[in-house]
């Protein structure tokens, strides 16, 4: 069991994700935007190794880890395939230190469109939903 991550999100599906986030931080700003996407879902546990640090954040539903926040303005999505494809029309960016399943996008980027954070964590809060079933 690896210390500050509950047991319940020690499943094998979620080791990758967790063991590149292990060593990262949120800046506060991205924590929230991804709090704040999070908000209209139904069954969703948020976690941080250590709030007052300013740990990564990650969001699990299913004990499946389906979203998180890490550095200044990076999130990142576990999609299925159909989402992932639009997610990388949509500036998305594949993001294979976490698995093949995972889209990053980043925030807070003169001239570029707004990240539709509700969407994708909504589209990804489902494709966990699928898994864990």
């Amino acid at each position: 069991m690896t210390p500050h991550i509950p047991a319940g999100l020690q499943a094998p599906i979620n080791q990758q994700v967790l063991g590149h986030l292990a060593g990262l931080s949120a800046h506060s700003d991205v924590a929230q935007a991804l709090r704040t996407a999070l908000k209209p879902l139904g069954d969703v546990q948020v976690f941080c190794p250590d709030w007052q640090q300013y740990r990564f954040v990650a969001a699990s539903t299913l004990g499946i880890i389906f979203a998180w926040a890490a550095g200044a303005g990076t999130i990142g999505f576990r999609l299925d395939e159909r989402m992932k494809a639009r997610a990388l029309v949509c500036g998305g960016a594949v993001y294979p230190e976490c698995g093949g399943e995972w889209i990053s996008f980043t925030l807070f980027r003169d001239d570029w469109p707004q990240v539709d954070l509700e969407f994708w964590a909504r589209k990804a809060y489902v494709a966990a939903r699928e898994v864990g079933r």
